[in-house]
């Protein structure tokens, strides 16, 4: 039986950078403490504009459909710029 596989904030912003066009910023949080199992992420790109919130967490949970499959626990929230910029003090 092989251990599942863990992954690194670092890892994940990688593979979200490199498949979504656009980003202003990208937030990933281990809230495992390190064991990779358990993710916050904020995504914010232009790339959204236009898309509702299911749409949005559609593109980045296919993007890391590989290592969901092995992630405990995944959070993600999707913003445009204009939207960020708006929760952002």
């Amino acid at each position: 039986m092989s251990e599942a596989s863990t992954y690194t904030e670092e890892d994940l912003r990688k593979k979200i950078e490199a498949a979504i066009p656009n980003i202003y910023n990208i937030i990933v949080t281990d809230l495992s403490y390190g064991c990779g199992q358990s993710f916050d992420v904020v995504v914010v790109s232009d790339s959204f504009q236009g898309k509702n919130k299911l749409q949005r967490s559609r593109l980045v949970n296919g993007t890391l459909k590989a290592e969901l499959a092995s992630i405990h626990a995944f959070s993600c929230k999707c913003y445009t710029e204009e939207e960020w910029s708006k929760i952002v003090v």
